[in-house]
């Protein structure tokens, strides 16, 4: 059995705080620009392994949204194929959907109904699936994710897997002002510019462990949104 191996890519994302800027604000800037460096690259991660997921050699599930039926029916069948593949039903299971996918999973009762959903899981306490929120349903945690493969297109991709099925690896910095985590921040003065430089990096890469643990769903995502 071959061994997994992530090669580690190197990322940058940074900006300049003009120093008589932040003197006319109500706010603080640096700590904004801070953000959203590390914004940035959060969402380079997330590229990185829908990449990796778009990889899988599995058969692609043509993803129906033309009416609730049919959503019901594809959303069954991502979770079925998992199933088919004997992947483990273990709390593992992720799916995520275009920001337009996940609006037609919810024109399916059993999939936006408290009524379906156990005590210890009513999907409607954490807020909106979105940033950490997931919505569980028949063992999968689903979330919305804007960055997937041709979101918004007639050639959209949407995803179930397995967490152990794909593999992400970070390098550590030392002198990391982020508590020495996988994104590095650092803000330094530049005189010249008279500004502050807020400046992130890291360094990160995925790989496929098992194929058999990722299903691709292949959508219209222009279609209107379901109304039967």
């Amino acid at each position: 059995m071959t061994q997994p191996s992530a090669t580690l890519e190197d990322f940058y994302a940074g900006d300049y705080s003009d120093l008589l800027d932040e003197a006319k604000v109500n706010i603080d800037a640096r700590m904004a620009y801070a953000k959203t460096g590390a914004y940035a690259l959060g969402r380079k991660v997330d590229e990185q392994i829908t990449t990796l997921l778009d990889g899988t050699s599995q058969s692609t599930i043509t993803f129906a949204v033309t009416s609730y039926a049919a959503i019901q029916s594809s959303l069954l069948q991502m979770v079925e194929a998992l199933d088919s593949n004997d992947v483990p039903n273990d709390g593992g299971r992720y799916g995520a959907l275009t920001p337009r996918a996940f609006a037609q999973a919810m024109t399916v009762e059993s999939f936006a109904s408290a009524d379906y959903v156990g005590a210890n899981g009513l999907p409607f306490t954490e807020g909106a699936p979105g940033h950490r929120k997931f919505k569980e349903w028949m063992g999968v945690k689903w979330c919305m994710h804007s960055g997937l493969p041709g979101k918004g297109t007639s050639t959209a991709k949407v995803f179930t897997w397995h967490k152990s099925s794909i593999g992400y690896a970070t390098g550590k910095h030392a002198g990391n002002v982020a508590s020495n985590d996988s994104v590095s921040a650092d803000i330094t003065w530049q005189g010249t510019k008279a500004a502050h430089f807020i400046n992130h990096m890291m360094s990160g890469g995925g790989v496929l462990i098992d194929d058999a643990g990722v299903i691709e769903g292949n959508l219209n995502d222009t279609t209107a949104i379901a109304t039967s």
